[in-house]
C-alpha cells in the first residue's frame, strides 16, 4: 500500500488515459483526472510519506489479524 502510494496514482492515471483512448469510453478519462490529479496533490502533502507508511502498516496489521484468525479455525 505504501509503495502503491508513493509510486502507483500516477502511472494507474495513465492507465485509465490509455484505457479511455483505446476503448472509447469517455467515462476512463474521469478515472485518469482522479488518479493523476490526486497523486500530484498527494504529492505536494508535507504529510504523504507518514500517511503512505500509516495506510501501508494498517494494511500488514488488517491482514495478519485476518491470517491468524483464519489458522485458528
Amino acid at each position: 500500500m505504501t509503495l502503491f502510494l508513493q509510486f502507483g496514482l500516477e502511472p494507474l492515471g495513465w492507465l485509465f488515459y490509455e484505457l479511455s483512448h483505446a476503448t472509447g469510453i469517455d467515462g476512463l478519462y474521469y478515472g485518469y483526472t482522479l488518479f493523476r490529479g490526486g497523486g500530484y496533490m498527494f504529492q505536494l502533502w508535507p504529510w504523504h510519506l507518514a500517511a503512505s507508511l500509516a495506510a501501508g502498516a494498517l494494511v500488514a496489521m488488517l491482514v495478519m489479524r485476518r491470517s491468524r484468525r483464519r489458522q485458528a479455525a
